[in-house]
């Protein structure tokens, strides 16, 4: 049965798709993001997850998947940057 977390993930499942077609036109998107906010936003995400298997919440952790992989990418992306300036 849907309850409205499944519904409002909906939303972030469908942003999480536009956010990735953002991004692969632009790849310079990537790297505009402050590297430790989106490490932390990547971390709670990873909990929220984990709670949502947790509680049986299978629906909304498959929805919430795509924006997940954004941030990850994004987390990536910054890793990436930060190494070609340490260099």
């Amino acid at each position: 049965m849907l309850n409205t977390l499944d519904v409002g993930n909906f939303f972030l499942f469908v942003s999480g798709f536009l956010m990735i077609y953002t991004a692969y036109k632009d790849r310079k998107v990537l790297t505009g993001y402050n590297f430790i906010g989106t490490l932390m936003l990547a971390t709670g995400i990873t909990f929220v997850m984990i709670f949502y298997l947790q509680e049986g919440y299978y629906i909304s952790t498959f929805l919430t998947l795509p924006n997940y992989f954004y941030w990850i990418v994004v987390l990536t992306a910054l890793i990436q940057k930060r190494r070609k300036i340490a260099k």
